[in-house]
């Protein structure tokens, strides 16, 4: 597209005169001297017990509210382990590609053979079932080797190793 010069003259006369018109009519529709707004704001004034009165009563402090204890002189809970029977082992897992015959299969030093292991992973709370299978020595110092699709279920591949509880 060639323009003329005579077309490119109207175009840059145009262009310069939408520049300085639009920041101008802006100005322009902008609010007048007499139509200022003033905000009137009443201020309270606080004063404080400091605990020098004749009364000794003090008011609570005021981000201590909420409900207060019925018995103040009872004694809290005392939360004691549940008894596994030692059948609870912390440890790191790990994943590896186990044969397609065992999908939910997971390898342990730690627990019999053919036990059911409900592995939880302590990052997170989520938790999977596997049973102890013999796969020969696994690699690496993990307690626990999980089928690849075992260890999905509970965390990403790239959370490996993990730190999870094993029950049976």
């Amino acid at each position: 597209m060639d323009l003329s010069r005579i077309d490119r003259n109207r175009m840059t006369v145009a262009i310069v005169a939408t520049i300085i018109l639009f920041p101008l009519m802006f100005i322009a529709t902008g609010r007048s001297a007499d139509s200022v707004s003033t905000t009137v704001v009443n201020a309270t004034t606080t004063t404080f017990d400091l605990g020098l009165a004749s009364d000794n009563t003090v008011d609570a402090p005021p981000n201590l509210e909420g409900p207060t204890n019925a018995d103040p002189q009872g004694q809290g809970q005392i939360a004691y382990p549940a008894d596994n029977d030692g059948q609870l082992v912390r440890t790191t897992a790990s994943f590896k590609r186990l044969p397609d015959s065992t999908k939910n299969g997971c390898a342990t030093t730690l627990i019999p053979l053919g036990a059911t292991i409900t592995v939880l992973n302590l990052n997170n709370g989520h938790k999977t079932k596997c049973v102890n299978i013999n796969i020969g020595p696994t690699s690496g110092s993990f307690g626990i080797v999980l089928n690849t699709s075992v260890f999905e279920s509970i965390a990403e591949l790239i959370d490996a190793p993990l730190a999870v509880e094993l029950t049976w």
